[in-house]
């Protein structure tokens, strides 16, 4: 069996790398099984503080198989477009931040992937969009529901609705990528995972869960749900040690506890 996804640690970062760049790191069937693989090793290992997801090659990932597709019976399309799912959703339900690095295009399901992760990095020359309209079919991979969080129900609709591809620097005057790096998105992305990994382990995952329970929610409800979690950082060694070195002038050591 190839690699078509590789996984590797280095510090507290997880590196998770789309590997077929012959084939645009288009999702099939092996690369979303070997994926959800990697998603669910890196839910179980506590060490892990920040995730970096990219891909191999030119380009990020170009979206759904289309070779493979088009040999797929009706029912195989909607179990496949099932797994997707929730490999995405537990992409987007990991505990601690996560970062997609795009260092090339990123284009349907591709881009669906990269709206799963907390941060989008893109590369000056990356482009991305949602070009499902102009194959005929919708996005599947929760497009219309993630493009519209981030970037608002109106540009979305424009987005969506005209399958457009736009740059990086467009990604990022409406909100949809985080930075534009002249030279390397992955190496920004690890960057900032290891800028992230010094901060409380804890106190990241507790921050990220009490932004993604509060969404929508009203400001009464929202406000109790974060100061259930504020309480939780209380109990933690980490407080004492943050605490502690500030006293002495130092930089905390967290360790997760």
């Amino acid at each position: 069996m190839s690699e078509t996804v590789l996984y590797s640690i280095e510090d507290y970062t997880c590196i998770i790398s789309l590997n077929r760049p012959e084939k645009r790191n288009a999702i099939s069937r092996e690369l979303l099984y070997q994926l959800m693989s990697h998603i669910e090793r890196a839910s179980k290992d506590p060490k892990i503080r920040a995730l970096v997801l990219r891909g191999e090659g030119s380009v990020f990932c170009a979206g759904a198989d289309l070779q493979e597709r088009a040999d797929m019976s009706e029912k195989e399309v909607h179990k496949f477009l099932d797994q997707v799912g929730k490999c995405f959703l537990a992409l987007e339900n990991l505990p601690f931040p996560t970062i997609a690095a795009l260092d090339g295009d990123a284009y349907g399901g591709g881009l669906e992937m990269a709206l799963c992760c907390d941060f989008i990095l893109m590369s000056t020359e990356a482009k991305v969009g949602l070009t499902e309209t102009g194959l005929g079919i919708i996005p599947g991979a929760g497009g219309t529901q993630r493009l519209p969080r981030r970037v608002g129900k109106t540009k979305a609709l424009e987005l969506i609705l005209t399958a457009s591809v736009i740059d990086a620097q467009t990604a990022l005057d409406i909100q949809l990528a985080n930075s534009v790096w002249h030279d390397s998105a992955f190496m920004a992305g690890k960057k900032l995972a290891s800028l992230l990994s010094e901060k409380a382990p804890i106190s990241l995952r507790l921050a990220k869960e009490a932004i993604r329970e509060g969404e929508g929610k009203d400001i009464s409800t929202a406000l109790k749900i974060e100061r259930k979690h504020y309480n939780k950082t209380l109990k933690t060694e980490d407080r004492i040690e943050a605490l502690k070195a500030f006293r002495e002038k130092r930089k905390p050591e967290f360790k997760g506890r």
